[in-house]
């Protein structure tokens, strides 16, 4: 089954391709996926959260069952926790780090084991100097 909307062939899409399986669209799933890009999800973050969940299943911290696509978007409260850890995903690929194996050989000769951070600035110093540019 494909359906009328596009976005939600998307976002189906996506899903199948992070998985790694074809599944039909199943009326129910088109549901979920309805009211999943009503509150904003787009298939970035669905490409996201199965990656990060299916790393996870692998460390053994979480479980299988959290890829069916209703733990992803078959409630409000799914969609909310997939939208959250898509932020949180997000948020740590801006964290620099380095490969593991390097930061052990600079930690093992007295050198900084993680790269120079940027200096965070508040964001009410960013919408004064926006407010500034603007005149």
């Amino acid at each position: 089954m494909e359906s009328i909307n596009p976005e939600i062939n998307a976002i189906h899409e996506a899903f199948c391709c992070a998985m790694g399986f074809e599944l039909n669209l199943l009326p129910a799933s088109e549901r979920y996926w309805r009211d999943a890009i009503k509150s904003g999800m787009t298939p970035d973050c669905v490409k996201l959260v199965i990656k990060s969940r299916i790393k996870r299943i692998r460390e053994g911290v979480r479980h299988q069952e959290c890829l069916y696509i209703r733990n992803i978007a078959g409630s409000e409260e799914a969609i909310a926790n997939t939208m959250e850890e898509a932020a949180a995903i997000r948020a740590t690929m801006r964290i620099k780090a380095y490969p593991v194996g390097k930061a052990q050989a600079l930690r093992a000769t007295g050198r900084p084991d993680q790269p120079e951070q940027e200096k965070a600035v508040p964001i009410s110093e960013v919408i004064q100097a926006m407010r500034r540019e603007v005149g």
